[in-house]
């Protein structure tokens, strides 16, 4: 079965976000902020602070359909995905992600993967970035991948995250709420993006590992890139986005309308904290259904 890409980027209003849109990607329609639905589901949980924190890494994968090589590349991202404390983002962009009116029919871009392929210094399929080191314009092949994620999760980490979220079937809505806590003294802001993932789905790809013809038409993509709730780089952190003081807090709460299109059951929510120079500070995944 095949699944349209169905999530679009839109703005929030930080600390309670929930969002109203169209779900048709060729036909994108201008955001529509709104606030957490505290009038439905009471007031956000409150979070206990913590006495310590772990790093965790992000490591983004640029990949496309019609390029042969990115199964290869997706086979070590999955490998590192293994550990609990990396989390893995396939993003489809560039010229070899377009479609066609044969296989590749499907439109897997998104805005905020164009957002973070225009970031590239050098724009390819695949590489990809690890915590966004040392700059989100930087990049490393796909045999390197393992080395740099071994070096940022042994960093010490700056700022704890942590997430809840809860699905509503009886109003389609999904509730999500991040928090953060400083673990280091900085005056830089810090950003938060909630972004959205979708595992196991099946479609067209070109794969030149694949034994006899390359063109997979049953191919598992994983960790896609589907949208956000706040945008690519998401929006200020609460009071973290005025830079950070030791134990100092933020929290941030979404309501989401979820598409009645999409398996949740396969939905990954990702919170990202960045600096201001767009270096990713920590990562937490969320599963809505497990």
């Amino acid at each position: 079965m095949k699944f349209l890409p169905l999530l679009r980027s839109a703005a929030v209003v930080l600390v309670a976000v929930s969002l109203n849109r169209c779900d048709v990607i060729e036909d994108p329609v201008l955001p529509q902020p709104a606030g957490y639905r505290v009038d439905l589901y009471g007031e956000p949980p409150v979070f206990d602070a913590v006495s310590s924190t772990v790093q965790r890494v992000l490591v983004e994968d640029f990949t496309a359909h019609q390029c042969g090589n990115c199964p290869d590349a997706a086979i070590i991202a999955e490998g590192l995905a293994t550990n609990d404390r990396v989390a893995v983002m396939a993003i489809h962009a560039g010229n070899l992600a377009l479609t066609d009116d044969d296989h590749f029919d499907t439109d897997w871009t998104t805005e905020e993967g164009d957002v973070f392929w225009n970031q590239l210094e050098f724009q390819a399929n695949p590489i990809g970035r690890v915590n966004r080191l040392p700059n989100p314009g930087n990049f490393f092949a796909p045999a390197q991948w393992s080395d740099e994620t071994a070096a940022a999760l042994a960093m010490e980490p700056v700022l704890h995250l942590e997430g809840e979220t809860e699905f509503v079937p009886a109003n389609g809505h999904l509730n999500v709420h991040v928090y953060g806590q400083a673990f280091a003294q900085t005056s830089s802001p810090v950003n938060l993006a909630v972004l959205v993932l979708e595992s196991h789905i099946i479609d067209y790809q070109l794969n030149y590992s694949a034994a006899g013809d390359p063109i997979v038409p049953d191919y598992e993509f994983n960790h896609v890139l589907r949208g956000s709730l706040n945008g690519a780089l998401g929006l200020a952190f609460g009071d973290l986005g005025n830079g950070m003081e030791v134990g100092e807090t933020a929290t941030a709460s979404f309501t989401y309308s979820w598409p009645s299109e999409w398996n949740i059951e396969n939905a990954t929510l990702l919170a990202v904290a960045t600096d201001a120079n767009g270096v990713v500070l920590n990562v937490f995944e969320m599963h809505p259904v497990e």
